[in-house]
This record gives C-alpha cells, sequence and structure tokens, in this order.
C-alpha cells in the first residue's frame, strides 16, 4: 500500500473507503462534545437548577428555554423545557421542544419516549411527526423515521429542517443521491444554512468525495452561525486527508486539550493500520451506496454498516 500523504491522489472509488474512519472518528470526537456538554447537567446542577425552576412561572420559564437554545446551553433548555413538560405533560408544543433539547444532550432514549407520549395525543401533527422522525434518526431508526418525515414533509413542504433530516435519513440507509435531493431542497428554503451544508458535507465523505465534503464544511465554518458540528467535522475530513495540523486546530476549538490530544491521537494511530486499508480495498469492490438493514434485522457483517451509519447528534445536525 502507499503511505498516507499519498491517499488523496487515491481514485474516487478508493477514497470511499475513508469513510470508515470518518463515522468511527466522528463518534470519537462529537461523542466527546457530547458528554462535556452534558456532564454539567447530570448530577447535583442539574437537581438545584430543578429546585429553582419549581418557584419560576410558565412564562419565565419558557423564555429562560428559548434563551439557553439560542446559547447552545442545552443542558438548561433541557431542564427548562423538562419542568414545563411535567407541569403540562400533554402540551404536544412543549413535548416537542422537551423532545428536541434531549436530542441535544445525548438523552435519546428519553427524546423517544417522549415523542411516543405525543404521538398518541396528536397522531397527525406535524410538529410530532417532525421531531419524532428526528429522534429516530437521531437514534439510527432510519426506517421509521424516514416513513414519519415523508408525511411531515407532505405537510409542511417549506420546512428546510424536514428536508435536511430525511437528507440523514437517507444517508443511513445508503441511499446517498436520494439524499443529497433532499439536502438541495433544503438548501433551496434556506440557502447556505451551515446546517444543512454541514450534513452534505458529511453526505459527501460517505461516499469517499472527501473534495467535495472539504468544500461543503468549510462554507459551513465560515458561516458565523456555524457551530462545533461543523467545526469537528471538518477536523475529520481534513484528518483524513492528511492534513493533521489544520484539523488539529479545528478540534481543539471546540474539545477540552486531554480529548482533542486523545482523538488527534486515535486518528494518527488507525489511519497507520494496514487493516484500514484492506478494508477499503474491499469497500472498492462494493457498490458505491450499499444498503442497509435497518437496526431490528441488522447484518452480521460491516464495512457497508459502518460506512453508512451517521453518528446521532453528534457528526449530523438535526434541528
Amino acid at each position: 500500500m502507499k503511505p498516507f500523504a499519498d491517499q488523496t491522489s487515491r481514485p474516487a472509488a478508493h477514497r470511499r473507503g475513508l469513510a470508515v474512519a470518518a463515522t468511527f472518528c466522528s463518534v470519537l470526537a462529537l461523542a466527546a462534545c457530547s458528554s462535556a456538554g452534558t456532564g454539567a447537567g447530570t448530577g447535583t446542577g442539574l437537581n438545584a437548577r430543578d429546585a429553582a425552576q419549581a418557584r419560576i412561572d410558565e412564562p419565565a420559564l419558557r423564555e429562560a428555554a428559548v434563551e439557553s437554545a439560542k446559547t447552545q446551553d442545552y443542558v438548561a433548555a433541557a431542564a427548562y423545557w423538562g419542568a414545563l413538560y411535567e407541569r403540562s405533560p400533554n402540551d404536544t408544543g412543549v413535548a416537542v421542544h422537551y423532545s428536541k433539547a434531549l436530542r441535544q444532550i445525548g438523552s435519546l432514549e428519553q427524546s423517544l419516549t417522549v415523542m411516543q407520549r405525543a404521538q398518541i395525543k396528536a397522531p397527525q401533527s406535524t410538529d410530532v411527526l417532525s421531531e419524532f422522525g428526528k429522534a429516530l434518526t437521531a437514534s439510527g431508526r432510519p426506517d421509521q423515521a424516514y416513513a414519519m418525515l415523508t408525511e411531515a414533509a407532505a405537510t409542511a413542504p417549506q420546512d428546510w429542517t424536514i428536508q435536511s433530516a430525511l437528507g440523514v435519513t437517507l444517508d443511513q440507509m445508503g441511499r446517498y443521491d436520494e439524499a443529497k435531493s433532499h439536502y438541495g431542497k433544503a438548501l433551496s428554503l434556506s440557502p447556505d444554512n451551515p446546517s444543512v451544508l454541514t450534513n452534505l458535507g458529511l453526505s459527501y465523505a460517505l461516499t469517499g468525495d472527501l473534495d467535495t465534503a472539504e468544500r461543503m464544511l468549510r462554507k459551513a465554518v465560515a458561516d458565523q452561525k456555524g457551530d462545533a458540528y461543523a467545526r469537528q467535522n471538518l477536523a475529520i475530513v481534513l484528518s483524513l486527508k492528511g492534513n493533521f495540523d489544520e484539523a488539529e486546530r479545528l478540534a481543539r476549538a471546540d474539545l477540552p486539550p486531554n480529548v482533542a490530544d486523545s482523538n488527534m491521537a486515535y486518528l494518527r494511530a488507525m489511519l497507520s493500520q494496514p487493516a484500514l486499508w484492506k478494508q477499503m480495498e474491499t469497500l472498492d469492490d462494493k457498490p458505491a451506496s450499499p444498503k442497509v438493514s435497518p437496526p431490528e434485522t441488522k447484518a452480521k457483517s460491516s464495512e457497508t454498516d459502518q460506512v453508512s451509519s451517521l453518528p446521532p447528534e453528534t457528526s449530523v445536525s438535526l434541528h
């Protein structure tokens, strides 16, 4: 095999296998972001906040919840929406916001539980179908998610978040061309949206087109609304192309020093393994857009599973 420094000159079919590493590293890098954000909310700090919320009236709680989401303090947002949900469990609007906040801190099973209850109360609600579909996508259940998101899109064709979520769902299913079509629709509704560009960049990475992936992710990062998801995923793509210096700078922008050190060491070690390049060669003998079985009937093996799966809410942006 050629050394890593030469890998970017490989044809697109060869580079497709690099998405294996992208998926692994996405889990590592942004799961760390998630755990860093949620740690503050799982212990005495959250309990103290709960006690304070009991003394706050509903309008103030709503205002605090919305403001926390704007400032990306997702732990606080989940706590505030959770307090409102406890007071009004039948309010589907509150349930949708609470589920989204739970997704953003990685509490996926709780998010699904909230939406299961909301769907019983409002089975035809577009907001409920949309959020339930996103929660299912974040939890790695694309088949179920696709049905709900498709129904939601039919009743809210101008909602870019649903189109983007459909793209993520289709990427999980290995239907990459269809996924890109939905990202295109999302961008037509919300031009240059950094969240959509982030997801589109990852979609290109999954099919081995790292140059286009880098271009999309750089555009997302350049936007003042671009977030840690865009920066960390750009860092991963740059690492896969051998640009470790810039990748490391991006990784350190959002991650604690020890986590960034660990991630970069992991990347370097993994990309130096002959087994990775063997796996890439195996992938090159397969179709570019492999189908993936749903979680309930997942195949035993999987290079295709690894290539086509996107880490929930750690590497993709589901609004």
